[in-house]
């Protein structure tokens, strides 16, 4: 008997070792051994310029107070198809907080392995524009609140949530190999591009405010080499007598490595967004682009601001856009965004990377 008991307080004593040694557990309650770390930034892209070189707003940000989201949920795609939530709880940011500066908005530890996309969710917004609010959720009925009569309304006021979230899926490949592995995410939400001009009208008095676009412009970047993580567009391009208008674009490099690099060469290619920013059609061909850059070298450490000038060939656009069954207005003003395509030479490495730039408002003469 005795010995029965022994041999069965071995096998539990056994068992309890192994409990407590072979699944080591983090404050989390994680697997130390089978997962890493993301950490996840905001900012807004957009550059501020103190002169302009072209005029025309659709949105005048001096006026844009306020720009505030809710993201309800922020998932990462595994390798497999199947979404890691990363993001605990719904967090209400105000774009506006983050023009040029980027803040932390989340860090968790999550399984190893390999990850193709980020998914985000959107579920309200509330803008001032002008002094007057504007509120819109998938739960309440959009409404404006407008200053100086004290008056909230709800007639007539579009709710960019009314078919329910707005969600979005940004590609975005990298691997974690191992529990000491960290990957750093930037997501780059717009405001000015993210809203639009809304006219409201009461009796015989109309006022404004800023809608948010069904699709906001936003993207997203790994934290790794050379990276495009701003630009400053023109505010707007107002076309005369159908000419061609050239204006130029300052995108601002970050080299996450310290190495640097050089920019060997630059494509350029205007696409279509429609009058809300929601559509991307090719509007030309993507071509080389000649024009000198000013620097064409990327710092190793600081940001580096270079200028590209480019031109928006209007009356091409227009034809090729109307051989695709798009009709232009004249009067109307329609967004347009340039895609770039940057051949980089870092660390005795070349690659190429493309990117799509904000939003540009263009008013058809």
């Amino acid at each position: 008997m005795k010995l029965k008991t022994i041999g069965s307080l071995m096998v539990i004593v056994f068992l309890t070792i192994q409990l407590f040694t072979g699944c080591k557990k983090d404050k989390d309650n994680s697997d130390t051994t089978t997962k890493g770390t993301v950490s996840m930034k905001i900012g807004d892209a957009r550059i501020s310029r103190t002169s302009k070189d072209i005029n025309g707003a659709v949105v005048d940000p001096s006026k844009l107070t306020k720009c505030e989201i809710k993201l309800s949920s922020i998932k990462l795609k595994k390798s497999d198809g199947t979404y890691e939530d990363i993001l605990s709880a719904p967090a209400t940011v105000d774009l506006r907080n983050f023009q040029g500066t980027v803040t932390s908005l989340l860090s968790v530890n999550i399984p190893i392995g390999s990850y193709t996309a980020v998914k985000v969710a959107v579920s309200g917004a509330s803008t001032t524009y002008d002094g007057n609010n504007y509120t819109a959720s998938t739960t309440t009925t959009a409404s404006v609140t407008l200053s100086n009569i004290s008056m909230t309304v709800t007639q007539g006021v579009p709710n960019a949530f009314s078919s329910g979230e707005i969600l979005f899926e940004l590609p975005l490949a990298f691997t974690l190999y191992s529990a000491s592995d960290i990957e750093n995410i930037r997501l780059q939400f717009d405001a000015i591009a993210s809203t639009y001009l809304v006219p409201y009208t009461y009796q015989t008095y109309t006022w404004n405010f800023a809608g948010i676009n069904s699709i906001p412009n936003v993207g997203v970047i790994l934290e790794e080499g050379i990276q495009q993580i701003k630009h400053s567009p023109p505010l707007g391009i107002s076309i005369t007598s159908g000419a061609s208008v050239n204006y130029y674009g300052l995108h601002t490099f970050y080299d996450f490595k310290q190495k640097g690099g050089t920019i060997n060469s630059h494509t350029s290619q205007h696409v279509f967004r429609g009058e809300n920013g929601n559509l991307l059609v090719d509007a030309e061909t993507m071509a080389v682009n000649s024009n000198p850059l000013t620097p064409n070298t990327i710092s190793a450490t600081g940001e580096t601001d270079v200028r590209a000038d480019e031109t928006f060939n209007y009356s091409q656009i227009v034809a090729y856009l109307n051989g695709q069954g798009y009709s232009i207005t004249s009067g109307k003003t329609y967004y347009f965004s340039l895609r770039k395509t940057w051949n980089i030479t870092t660390d005795g490495t070349t690659y190429n990377m493309t990117r799509i730039c904000e939003p540009i408002p263009v008013t058809i003469p």
